[in-house]
């Protein structure tokens, strides 16, 4: 029933960030403003928030008919234990906050996906390898085509030594 609760919220916050990011302003040359990507985020929202409500919903009656069955495989409910992997990502978002400004964009996110990737037991070489490539892919592709300013970190004096 928690997953139920989450889609649903999932989708609250969809709807929210729609409805707030057609209240920014447009500018008349170009076909696109600034609440697209916000909306996109929103529809995103939307989308998962349906796909995990209904899912939920689909193992819950999967659940009841194994049990009018008389199968008890799925009579046991889910351990209520709250697990990592429902804290990490706020936690990972404030960490982005609090230390971006000294390690720059790509060395924070670089750092957050890999410790996320290892605590999912991912190989060491693996998590390493995709957090750097995906990090930096990330961070080029906000900054050189999106032009959207990231913070660089005062930890590399200001800015990256590859970039010209």
């Amino acid at each position: 029933m928690r997953d139920v609760f989450a889609g649903i919220g999932f989708m609250i916050a969809g709807v929210v960030t729609i409805i707030t990011a057609q209240q920014f302003p447009t500018l008349p040359s170009l076909q696109y403003g600034p609440s697209l990507f916000p909306s996109l985020v929103g529809g995103g929202f939307c989308i998962g928030g349906a796909v995990l409500t209904l899912n939920a919903l689909w193992q819950r009656r999967k659940a009841a008919a194994q049990e009018v069955q008389g199968d008890p495989t799925f009579a046991t409910p889910p351990s209520e234990k709250m697990s990592w992997a429902m804290v990490l990502p706020p936690i990972a978002i404030v960490f982005y906050i609090l230390a971006s400004d000294y390690l720059g964009a790509m060395l924070t996110i670089m750092i957050i996906m890999c410790l996320l990737m290892l605590l999912r037991k991912t190989r060491v070489y693996v998590a390493l390898v995709t957090s750097v490539v995906m990090s930096s892919a990330i961070y080029f592709i906000f900054s050189h085509y999106l032009l959207i300013p990231l913070p660089q970190g005062v930890l590399l004096g200001g800015s990256l030594p590859w970039i010209s």
